[in-house]
């Protein structure tokens, strides 16, 4: 087995596949990360609207802008 092993390492073309994979896996990984985060910031800033909190300040805390909080209040019928 050990030796398939080191036989397939030295494989140009296998080797090449396995890279662009775990680069394909790495991207997949970061962007679905991205994806979490701004669900959770969606999450976050809807929450704060629902408790009332002012436009201004839920933009200044979320580091987006009002017309952002404004736009996604309305898209799900909070404003």
């Amino acid at each position: 087995m050990d030796t398939e092993v080191k036989a397939i390492k030295q494989h140009k073309e296998t080797r090449r596949e396995y890279m662009t994979l775990a680069m394909e896996l790495k991207r997949m990984f970061a962007e679905g990360e991205r994806t979490g985060e701004q669900k959770k910031e969606t999450m976050m800033i809807l929450e704060m609207l629902r408790e009332g909190i002012s436009k201004e300040t839920i933009a200044r805390c979320a580091r987006v802008s009002v017309e952002y909080v404004v736009e996604l209040g309305k898209r799900n019928h909070l404003l």
